[in-house]
């Protein structure tokens, strides 16, 4: 007795994986943060810059760096991969679009990050600091900066 096998939609599945494939070339990142133009806080400066300031530190030393876009999302690259894992083979499906997909993901990293404020970001604040504002968390005033943490998916 011969065994006789056949496969068939494999150009289907080839047609829609290179559709996918473009679709990831046309949408390569998510960029998450504060983008410029966001609006300003009541003394007129701009929530970006401070976003900036922040993150990165004052060039003069005066505000130390507190990360809070670049360290949390390093700490839950895993998350993202899950995330990524679970989502992709629903973009194969047709159930997802590429775009819905990285929208996700970016929604995710923008609240992470978000999160990340809320739990407090090292180090705490001056003694100068916590007088006038009477809080030892950085980055929680107004909740301005937390707020316009956002995420583009870019086309």
């Amino acid at each position: 007795m011969k065994l006789q096998t056949s496969v068939s939609g494999g150009d289907r599945l080839g047609n829609r994986l290179r559709q996918i494939r473009e679709s990831f070339e046309k949408n390569r990142s998510v960029l998450v943060g504060v983008p410029a133009g966001t609006g300003s806080y009541e003394d007129g400066a701009p929530i970006a810059v401070i976003a900036a300031v922040q993150e990165f530190g004052s060039a003069d030393g005066v505000v130390p760096e507190r990360s809070f876009l670049r360290v949390p999302l390093r700490q839950n690259v895993e998350d993202f991969r899950a995330i990524w894992r679970a989502l992709i083979p629903k973009v194969v499906r047709g159930e997802l679009t590429m775009h819905q997909m990285m929208s996700q993901i970016g929604a995710k990293a923008a609240s992470v990050s978000q999160e990340a404020i809320a739990a407090g970001i090292d180090p705490a604040n001056a003694p100068s600091t916590v007088a006038r504002k009477g809080s030892s968390k950085p980055l929680i005033d107004s909740g301005a900066l937390r707020q316009s943490i956002t995420y583009i998916v870019e086309d």
